[in-house]
């Protein structure tokens, strides 16, 4: 008996002695697998949900731009150009921004190096495009309020010619502003990652772009303004049976409206999560907690992948 019990004893101050021991150890390697799951999951959304949408995208894309062109009430609808460039845009953006990132982050292409073309040209391309886009419908806003407004002063402004040449400023504008991404964005070897990643090297840009550019520029200043010219414009269109417009011309611009409505809101809500997050992973330190730090970039693939379905709705 005594035996038995000096036996069980020791087993079990064994077992207690090798936890102890080993407990780093254990927790390492759980630690280990929890982040290569993580990992997993989200190569797994950039390969499948992010080639869904770049196919469904570039296919609606192209099938905007034979409406846009063929159809004559968005021939002749003073907003047309902005229709045509978000579209041309939106076709740029996922088939050489968005599939290139799943090629190399998704491990489809793993011969792909990152290199200063695919780094800083894609990503000032990638970066005008997204602009350009967000640009595009908020000027189509602003042009269904002058459009749609009781004033034939307004009304005066809402022509094609005008807004050809708005739609050239605006895109020399944000490819002049963008250029610094020439000079500071170059790829670097990561000692955390074992791999070249793309980063800004200038301490100054990346402060004013975190801060002022991203935050402030391309996502607060532009949803603004167009969320107060919709709601103008909704109002406009809500009046606009009360007034002696052409029945014809009345029906085309509250449809036209309420197309550039309708995506505006779903622009807003579908880049809003993009946005929070990388506003805080720009400008907060986390922990060094690798799992941590995978969950972060799990949440960050998939706010990135729903930031890139704007580009790929087709309610028009």
């Amino acid at each position: 008996m005594r035996l038995l019990l000096s036996v069980s004893r020791r087993k079990f101050f064994y077992e207690k002695f090798f936890l102890l021991k080993h407990t780093p150890s254990i927790i390492k390697m759980s630690s280990a697998s929890i982040v290569a799951s993580i990992n997993y999951c989200s190569i797994q959304i950039s390969n499948y949900l992010g080639i869904s949408t770049v196919i469904l995208g570039v296919l609606g894309g192209i099938f905007n731009m034979i409406v846009f062109l063929s159809l004559r009430i968005f021939r002749e609808s003073s907003c047309g150009i902005y229709l045509i460039v978000m579209s041309c845009v939106h076709i740029f953006q996922l088939a050489f921004g968005y599939f290139y990132r799943i090629l190399t982050v998704g491990s489809l292409a793993p011969w792909l190096d990152v290199s200063i073309l695919s780094c800083t040209v894609r990503m000032y391309l990638s970066q005008i495009c997204g602009v350009i886009s967000v640009s595009c419908i908020c000027l189509a806003v602003i042009d269904q309020y002058l459009a749609t407004s009781k004033y034939p002063r307004l009304q005066q402004w809402s022509q094609a010619k005008v807004n050809k040449r708005i739609c050239v400023l605006m895109c020399l504008f944000w490819i002049l502003l963008c250029s610094p991404h020439l000079i500071y964005l170059k790829p670097v070897y990561s000692s955390l990652t074992n791999a070249t990643i793309c980063t800004i090297i200038n301490p100054t840009y990346q402060n004013y772009f975190n801060r002022v550019y991203m935050p402030v520029i391309s996502y607060a200043m532009i949803h603004s303004t167009n969320a107060i010219f919709a709601v103008l414009a909704y109002q406009n269109v809500q009046e606009i049976s009360y007034r002696t417009v052409p029945l014809v011309r009345c029906q085309h611009e509250v449809q036209i409206t309420r197309m550039i409505l309708i995506q505006t809101l779903i622009g807003v809500s579908i880049s809003l999560p993009y946005f929070i997050i990388s506003v805080l992973t720009n400008n907060i330190r986390f922990t060094n907690d690798p799992v941590i730090l995978a969950k972060i970039q799990l949440t960050l693939s998939v706010a990135l992948w729903m930031n890139f379905v704007y580009f790929a709705v087709s309610l028009f």
